[in-house]
């Protein structure tokens, strides 16, 4: 989570420099890190979801058909 966080941040600091006084920016950088983290939590919910259904502790995976392809 927190690279998730120091990238983003990143991201922002080359394109800008922030004012964390101003709240338009800390609105900003709210809106940047929520849309990055939300990514990435549900990158790890679909991950888990493919762990349980195609078991992932035998390594028998369905070859695709339980991934929508």
């Amino acid at each position: 989570m927190r690279q998730i966080i120091l990238k983003t941040l990143e991201g922002i600091a080359t394109n800008c420099q922030v004012n964390f006084s101003s709240e338009s920016a800390r609105i900003m950088i709210a809106d940047k890190l929520e849309v990055a983290i939300s990514k990435h939590i549900r990158e790890e919910i679909s991950d888990t979801i493919e762990e349980i259904v195609c078991g992932a502790d035998r390594g028998d995976c369905c070859e695709g058909d339980c991934h929508g392809n």
